[in-house]
């Protein structure tokens, strides 16, 4: 309520046979060979083409020519079709990139879902290919690859391929037309200018001593320091630390001495590095935290040690207000030490949203934009990425991401079965799932309890006329749990059931580590599933888990909440599960307070930006979100 009550202050069809080939690709001009039953010479032919012109030949001399003729007009005709059907399977890909995504993967990738609905013939398997190349329906429903609007610059090509960071240039090829969300071209100049400030601020050690660094005249830099959460909180950090590093004109370099981001993601800048060299000495640091560099009024102060965890001091919350921002402003160093998103404070300091908001004409996009620049994964772990989707996901038409993660529980690998219930039910309802055909059973008293009175029986029937799983198609659902068994329970779920329609459903699943823990293995496993999650179509994320927050934010996916709390929680008074407001991350812990950053001056330009695009979050009240600036969400 204090958040919400400062946001208000603020405001103020072929007949005869073809010759040649087949009519597979139903595109096969009619072109017939037959005997003229007008005359009774038997080397008299005729042939019909596109059954609406006819050329009739005269007797021939001989049989031995006749036979010569046919067999001239017979090959004659195998070689146009050949080519034309040569054509029609090589020209629609010519323009794509030379990658190893095999053909099934592009049709399902780029196939607008609104035209899927329409498609009347679904298959899984080795048999995807042959029926989307089986009639001149189907081919016509192939799209074009979609089309990069951002600036020659910055454009991708087969000749400016980053091979050393393939991820790069490859990722927007596995995401449908209607999730590439091309960058501004005001976000286009900052990165390349940003790139190429941080190249001129490269550190580069002494010679012939190894702990002194070369910085150049007029540069500073923000030094990330990883945190020992879990990969998602250490990314939503990363990405904030990014943004606040654009805004000052800093470059950001990685504290590598702990922790696995450098070997997991990419370099992101061309021409420099962000590792901090491993000789850095911990000398540099000076005013070991914001409370003593304010005390000495940040005077003779060259570096400071910023606490923005969860858990802050006094001094430490006033880090985002316009005075201490102007403190810090010719301080060289800033060691960001994080586990929050903060991005949403950064658009209520004046000076910075200017900048930021126009980069980001849609706010909800931030974290979309920032991290398919920042944090791309390594070709090693891109590879893996790659082999997993086109092995199990990229042969169904529409991707279901599922995120579980129980934060109330001190166990939160193990299986409830209420909360397998909760997840069926939620997904039924909001159409992530194909209904099912169940018989309907009792209903128990705890059920009603967890899922607000309504009928478990009737809820996974489904009830609602106007379900988005209209026609045939196959769906592959992806779940990510520390738990096996919520993957098994589903799987065996769609195994044992049809679906109301005909849908095939899929479940797989990549890992089921059990337990957390901060193991390079389980890093990678998890960077692995993001990007799939990002992948999806549709997707479920549960609330409070930073680790749905990246898949959501990365994929620019609005997502169905799982409110697990219903059922972990005493006196929980949100529902079991709801659409989310926006794609961008919520901030738990924003630290706002009027006292804080008390005779800040804002415009009322500014005040309106605030409380149309940031909100509270919907699974954190007292947690901020950066949203688009539509309707609210009703629940």
């Amino acid at each position: 309520m204090v958040m919400e009550n400062w946001l208000k202050e603020v405001a103020g069809d072929s007949r005869g046979k073809a010759v040649g080939g087949s009519m597979e690709l139903g595109m096969t001009r009619g072109v017939v060979v037959t005997m003229d039953p007008q005359n009774d010479n038997k080397n008299s032919i005729m042939i019909s083409r596109s059954r609406s012109q006819e050329v009739k030949f005269k007797p021939l001399r001989n049989g031995q020519t006749a036979r010569l003729v046919l067999a001239l007009v017979m090959s004659t005709l195998v070689m146009m079709v050949a080519v034309s059907r040569l054509t029609l399977l090589v020209v629609p890909w010519s323009s794509s990139s030379p990658t190893e995504q095999p053909l099934q993967s592009v049709l399902s990738n780029h196939l607008n879902p609104s035209v899927l609905k329409q498609t009347t013939v679904a298959s899984t398997g080795d048999d995807t290919v042959k029926n989307h190349l089986s009639s001149s329906t189907e081919l016509k429903l192939i799209p074009k690859l979609p089309v990069t609007t951002r600036p020659a610059q910055l454009a991708e090509s087969s000749s400016s391929i980053d091979k050393a960071c393939m991820s790069r240039s490859q990722q927007q090829m596995y995401r449908d037309s209607a999730h590439q969300f091309p960058r501004s071209v005001l976000l286009d100049h900052a990165l390349e200018k940003y790139t190429e400030m941080h190249s001129q601020c490269a550190l580069l050690l002494d010679d012939g001593n190894d702990t002194s660094v070369q910085v150049k005249k007029g540069c500073q830099y923000v030094v990330y320091l990883e945190g020992y959460e879990g990969l998602g909180n250490r990314l939503l950090s990363l990405v904030s630390a990014f943004a606040y590093a654009m805004v000052t004109h800093r470059a950001l370099v990685i504290d590598a001495r702990r922790g696995h981001l450098a070997q997991l993601l990419c370099e992101p800048f061309h021409n420099s590095s962000w590792l901090l060299p491993p000789q850095f000495v911990d000398a540099v640091w000076g005013a070991s935290t914001l409370e003593d560099a304010m005390r000495w009024n940040f005077q003779n102060v060259t570096s400071v040690r910023i606490n923005l965890r969860h858990k802050q001091t006094e001094a430490d919350q006033t880090f985002f207000c316009p005075a201490t921002q102007k403190g810090v402003r010719n301080i060289t160093w800033i060691w960001w030490e994080s586990n929050q998103y903060y991005v949403p404070r950064l658009f209520m300091i004046p000076d910075f949203w200017s900048l930021l908001s126009s980069w980001f004409p849609d706010p909800s996009l931030v974290f979309t934009q920032l991290t398919r620049f920042l944090c791309l994964p390594q070709n090693h772990i891109w590879a893996q990425i790659k082999r997993i989707r086109a092995a199990y996901l990229a042969s169904s038409m529409i991707q279901v991401g599922l995120q579980v993660r129980r934060h109330a529980n001190a166990d939160n690998a193990t299986l409830v079965p209420l909360v397998h219930e909760l997840i069926m039910n939620c997904s039924l309802k909001h159409h992530v799932l194909p209904k099912l055909v169940l018989p309907v059973m009792p209903q128990r008293k705890e059920q009603q309890l967890a899922l607000g009175n309504q009928p478990v029986a009737e809820m996974s029937v489904g009830s609602s006329s106007s379900s988005s799983w209209t026609t045939t198609q196959s769906v592959a659902v992806l779940v990510t749990s520390l738990h096996i068994q919520y993957y098994e329970k589903l799987r065996n779920l769609y195994v044992e059931h049809g679906t109301e329609d005909g849908t095939v459903v899929s479940v797989h699943m990549v890992s089921h580590e059990g337990v957390e823990n901060e193991s390079y293995e389980q890093a990678v496993k998890a960077l692995t599933e993001i990007w799939l999650l990002s992948f999806s179509n549709k997707l479920e994320t549960t609330s409070w888990s930073t680790f749905g927050y990246v898949a959501q934010g990365l994929g620019g996916l609005q997502p169905i909440i799982l409110n697990f709390f219903t059922i972990d929680a005493q006196h929980e008074t949100r529902p079991a599960c709801f659409l989310g407001q926006s794609s961008d991350p919520c901030l738990h812990y924003p630290f706002v307070k009027p006292s804080k950053c008390a005779g800040v001056k804002m415009s009322r330009q500014h005040s309106k930006w605030i409380t149309t695009h940031i909100r509270p979050c919907q699974d954190e009240v007292n947690g901020l979100q950066l949203c688009s600036g539509g309707n609210k969400y009703s629940e």
